[in-house]
């Protein structure tokens, strides 16, 4: 009986993390959708939602999706570090927003994901909006693809070491084609997303470098693809990269661990 409470308790637990694992490779999803992901009732996909959103680990929107909850964001150190860096690099973000006119998001690498730490939501009516502590797959998105590009050959070689999955028809499963995307970046300076990871959303992102040349986070600035096709995306990856300086520099000065 003992054993069979626990079977029950780590499968409650398992479902409970791959629902947030859900809710972070989401923009929004009802409780219908997670049933169907997680391969349960409703009534158990309910209970767990319900759980996440006391916690402050989720939250519902007026359109009964879920997303991640700002609570996360008390659960590792490293995110603790994140809002330091946020805080620090808030005016330069506010002077990007000002600048692009577009959602400008910062983003930490951890593991194989970017997590957003920090977002300026754009005042156009159609715009991009991620969540705070959610994650992207950093080899489909902008600031995950400027900060792989400042990591070492093994680093990069450990990240693509795991199967890379594929979210639209512009996603790179090919680890060859992902380190030439990444020559890419060091050339210029600044890495382009085209759609890789939400069909209809792109981005331009530059990576934050501490003294010793590696990734602290990654500046980026997000929009629909469409006004992707008609914006000067060279002169916006000038922009961050003029920007990314900045941030180096502000981090430096105040001497952040």
């Amino acid at each position: 009986m003992v054993e069979s409470r626990a079977s029950g308790t780590i499968s409650s637990v398992n479902r409970a993390l791959s629902l947030l694992e859900l809710l972070a490779e989401n923009n929004g999803l009802t409780v219908t959708q997670l049933a169907d992901r997680l391969g349960t009732g409703k009534a158990t996909a309910f209970r767990l939602t319900k759980t996440l959103v006391e916690r402050g680990w989720a939250e519902k929107d007026d359109e009964l999706r879920y997303r991640l909850g700002p609570g996360l964001l008390s659960l590792a150190p490293a995110l603790q570090v994140g809002q330091e860096i946020r805080g620090r690099l808030r005016p330069i973000m506010d002077e990007l927003h000002d600048e692009t006119q577009e959602t400008v998001h910062l983003t930490v690498l951890r593991g194989r994901y970017v997590t957003y730490i920090e977002q300026l939501v754009s005042p156009k009516p159609v715009h991009s909006v991620s969540t705070l502590g959610g994650r992207s797959p950093a080899h489909c998105v902008s600031p995950g693809l400027a900060q792989l590009a400042v990591l070492p050959d093994d680093a990069v070689d450990w990240m693509l070491a795991a199967p890379l999955r594929r979210y639209t028809e512009r996603s790179l499963t090919n680890p060859d084609d992902v380190r030439k995307q990444l020559e890419r970046v060091r050339s210029v300076g600044y890495a382009v997303n085209r759609g890789a990871f939400r069909a209809e959303v792109g981005g331009v992102g530059a990576a934050v470098l501490d003294e010793r040349g590696k990734p602290v986070a990654a500046l980026s600035v997000c929009m629909p693809i469409y006004r992707m096709q008609t914006s000067n995306l060279d002169a916006v990856g000038e922009q961050l990269v003029a920007a990314s300086v900045d941030a180096r520099r502000v981090l430096k000065l105040s001497q952040l661990p």
